[in-house]
């Protein structure tokens, strides 16, 4: 008896390339797809983080009448008292004439670390608001007993400054997280720190300090926009400034929604500004507010007169809002609500849109 054996088929080398060259050609199409799903799903997180900062802050000021300060560390320089409406410098005055100095001195923090509580991080805060140090300290203190936001003497201290809230990180940012190398914490004039620098935990959000300048850098020329609108005066030493958060907002006591005549739905709160750099993005000290005279987005390290040979320094041009979402970042305003604003947004606007009581009615 014979048994047929039927006829097989192998694939040809041809066929084989053809079929691996078709999938190929349709992962290319579904990758940008799937890539785009991921992103708006993480900027979708990105956004609930900035509303939960925002309504917290609002929180923090129907609680305490305004919005947190912050206490900068520079308790022996004098302050530059400056007209918000006239927007002109008026004198340099001294840290007690400028008021509000706090008894046990300036800790250094921000106010990130003064909202923890109204962000379910009642715990994280108590680590920082501790007899003496912490909140209740003082950054230029000599007496390592009596240390502010810099007790890097104590490692259970260290340990807090590297805690990373997850409301405080974007996911689209790679950078986002706890790093080496975050000022002030490596500068060892100002902290006493033993042993090598610590990791201290960054912010992808910053408070809106206005459009003010940062420290009368020659190189801000080279950032389109910069010139083209006041005030030139610089924030980062001043009693006051236009936005929400500078640097030594202690002076003013907090700003108060009432002050902010341009309204709160015209008037930015935070904005992305990913902790790119090492130089201020620590969430617990100096890292926690930017301006909008740095362009949206603006890179220093790749434009303008940043990358020309002998180059002032740049480091102040990293004080912009910045993200790495496509096209933009997202920015909270006073009233709580969240929006995405295009890096092609008009230079003006964009300052605009940070000021307080200028009485600019621009919009997106």
């Amino acid at each position: 008896m014979s048994r047929k054996v039927s006829d097989r088929h192998a694939f040809t080398l041809v066929e084989l390339l053809v079929v691996i060259a078709i999938i190929g050609i349709l992962v290319s199409l579904l990758l940008p797809a799937v890539q785009a799903a991921r992103e708006a799903a993480r900027r979708a997180s990105c956004v609930n983080n900035m509303k939960n900062v925002a309504l917290a802050l609002i929180n923090y000021h129907d609680t305490n009448g305004h919005f947190p300060v912050n206490e900068d560390y520079f308790e022996s320089d004098d302050v530059l008292e400056v007209d918000p409406e006239s927007l002109e410098e008026i004198r340099w005055v001294s840290r007690e004439e400028a008021g509000n100095l706090p008894t046990e001195g300036l800790d250094g923090g921000g106010w990130i670390v003064r909202v923890l509580p109204f962000l379910e991080e009642q715990v994280l805060f108590d680590q920082f608001d501790i007899p003496n140090h912490g909140i209740n300290g003082n950054w230029r203190e000599k007496n390592p007993n009596t240390l502010g936001m810099n007790w890097t003497l104590d490692p259970g201290f260290v340990t807090a400054l590297g805690q990373q809230p997850s409301v405080l990180n974007c996911p689209s940012d790679d950078f986002a997280g706890p790093r080496d190398d975050q000022y002030p914490y490596t500068d060892g004039g100002e902290v006493p720190i033993q042993g090598p620098p610590p990791t201290i935990a960054t912010t992808s959000y910053k408070g809106n300090a206005g459009d003010g300048d940062f420290e009368f850098q020659e190189a801000f020329v080279a950032a389109p926009g910069i010139d083209t609108y006041d005030p030139l005066f610089g924030c980062y030493a001043s009693n006051d400034c236009l936005g929400v958060f500078w640097r030594a907002s202690y002076i003013k006591g907090g700003v108060k929604l009432r002050q902010i005549s341009d309204g709160t739905s015209n008037t930015f709160l935070i904005g992305e500004s990913s902790p790119v750099d090492g130089n201020s993005a620590a969430w617990s000290s100096d890292g926690d507010w930017a301006i909008t005279s740095v362009p949206l987005n603006w890179n220093p390290d790749t434009s303008g007169a940043c990358t020309s040979p002998g180059a002032p320094q740049c480091w102040t041009q990293y004080r912009g809002f910045r993200s790495k979402h496509p096209g933009g970042a997202n920015f909270a305003f006073n009233d709580g609500s969240v929006s995405y604003v295009n890096d092609g947004v008009e230079p003006l606007v964009y300052r605009a849109l940070s000021t307080r009581a200028r009485g600019e009615i621009d919009g997106l």
